[in-house]
């Protein structure tokens, strides 16, 4: 509530605190949010090795949003050794969990062999995934 600003003044240090007291409990959204607050800086101080560890805690616990954020950090190698394969990894674990923008990473790792054997009919399988989830890129590379 304090993060959205839903019912109270938008507090993103409030927020932090109470996503802190529920994540350190095991609770998988919260340390997902608790994550993005340190990736984003909003409440804390930007720290993305903290942001990393808070989203694996989440993303071992199958928490799709944060298998797709651990995914993109792995990708891009913030605060994390670029590891294509990994990426790829967590990308699957979240698509698998009808999460479209990792159907849709997952179909970019395949139309270009990122950490996968480059497969343009997964790749278009990802995508078509991704498409009937609403995703505008997805449907974007389907029509090329």
């Amino acid at each position: 509530m304090y993060a959205d600003g839903e019912g109270v003044t938008k507090d993103y240090v409030q927020a932090a605190a109470w996503f802190r007291k529920a994540a350190e409990q095991g609770l998988d959204i919260a340390q997902q949010r608790l994550g993005l607050m340190f990736e984003e800086g909003k409440g804390v101080d930007k720290d993305v090795a903290e942001a990393i560890a808070w989203y694996r805690k989440a993303a071992e616990q199958g928490e799709p949003e944060a298998q797709l954020n651990l995914g993109v950090m792995y990708a891009n190698g913030e605060g994390i050794a670029q590891d294509y394969v990994q990426a790829a990894t967590w990308y699957r674990k979240a698509a698998e969990q009808d999460d479209a923008r990792a159907q849709f990473n997952l179909g970019l790792c395949y139309e270009h062999g990122t950490g996968v054997t480059k497969d343009n009919g997964q790749a278009m399988a990802w995508y078509g995934k991704a498409a009937d989830r609403g995703h505008d890129r997805a449907k974007a590379k389907l029509r090329q």
